[in-house]
């Protein structure tokens, strides 16, 4: 990038664009009707930021969000009022959803995450994260926080305690079968009528970090139903059926 013939490294570069894109007196001056999803410098910064893995098939050298952008898309389109999120090391696709809600000036998302560090035997890659920050500041990032409300609690917990119904819903918390089940049976139930339901790691079937895992049998047990759609990316897999 040049300015005034002035070469400019990606790094300032980045800088410059994510101030020109935040920065509220740019917005009032040049308009705020461009998604901010779509600015490299935006993406790249919130790859950095929520440390994503490769799971979710991102690039920080180029910002591209992977299947980030798939859920992007997605919310953007569908326009969900409720949106719930199980599961994130550190919170890297919620709060890509609530980025979509913001865009669409609608939706709300509800994200649980028990906070399982290594020392359980479920914490499936977790870090205890949410039980070591303030997860209203960890996401106060482009104001994230705003539309994204933050559940330190198993998911059985939570649905003991709310009993609110969704157009949209991604579970990528408990990989085995077991726990991925129970949090299918938990929520498809409260799954409106045309929402979808997203799972995360449905190619996976053992790794030897974490041993084996319990996504892919469910999701080749839902996908011969003909009421549900489904979507595979390549290696861990993103598995999207829709409630008819």
């Amino acid at each position: 990038m040049k300015i005034l013939n002035i070469d400019i490294n990606t790094g300032l570069r980045d800088k410059i664009e994510f101030f020109l894109t935040t920065n509220r007196l740019s917005q009032k001056l040049f308009g705020n009707n461009r998604s901010i999803i779509f600015n490299r410098a935006i993406t790249r910064k919130l790859i950095e930021y929520y440390n994503v893995d490769e799971g979710h098939q991102t690039d920080g050298s180029t910002g591209n969000l992977g299947y980030g952008f798939i859920h992007y898309s997605l919310i953007l389109n569908l326009k969900p009022k409720k949106v719930l999120c199980i599961g994130s090391r550190k919170g890297f696709i919620p709060a890509i959803c609530a980025l979509a809600c913001q865009e669409n000036g609608l939706g709300h998302v509800d994200f649980i995450d028990a906070g399982y560090g290594l020392e359980s035997k479920n914490h499936w890659s977790g870090i205890a994260w949410w039980k070591r920050v303030d997860p209203q500041k960890h996401f106060s990032f482009l104001d994230v926080n705003k539309f994204l409300t933050t559940y330190v609690m198993a998911t059985k917990e939570f649905a003991q305690k709310n009993k609110y119904h969704y157009q949209y819903i991604y579970i990528d918390g408990d990989h085995s079968y077991k726990g991925v089940k129970t949090d299918y049976q938990l929520f498809f139930s409260r799954l409106e009528k045309g929402g979808l339901m997203v799972f995360h790691d449905v190619t996976v079937k053992k790794t030897p970090e974490l041993g084996t895992f319990g996504v892919w049998k469910l999701w080749q047990e839902l996908k011969d139903n003909d009421k549900i759609t489904f979507f595979e990316p390549k290696d861990s897999g993103l598995g999207i059926l829709q409630k008819t």
